[in-house]
């Protein structure tokens, strides 16, 4: 399992970085999560991740809804077992890369 090139923020809300897929939805059960507008970028960020690919729109500018995020993220896990691979994995932490790694995935960012 490779991590995937997509570049993250180091805020992606109220989602640590520390969670594992299954507890990131487990935490997106809740009614209130279910539909927050303010948790497609973060979701779609790291449903991009998981899955390799970015999730594809009719409006590249706005996410797919949190419902939608969250049904690939969990397809996702359960066919490749990663209900306890931790969402760092995934969404690597700029400032903990090692100096060559950043410069890859700058070199990523420009081709």
């Amino acid at each position: 399992m490779t991590a995937s090139t997509t570049n993250f923020p180091p805020y992606l809300g109220p989602i640590d970085r520390d969670w594992t897929i299954g507890e990131l939805l487990e935490w997106c059960e809740d009614d209130a999560r279910t539909h927050d507008p303010s948790l497609r970028g973060p979701l779609a960020l790291i449903e991009a991740a998981v899955t390799g690919t970015p999730w594809r729109t009719a409006s590249s500018t706005v996410a797919p809804s949190t419902v939608a995020l969250t049904r690939s993220l969990a397809m996702a896990a359960r066919a490749g077992n990663l209900s306890h691979v931790r969402i760092a994995h995934f969404v690597p932490d700029p400032a903990e890369m090692e100096q060559s790694e950043r410069l890859e995935a700058k070199e990523r960012q420009v081709a």
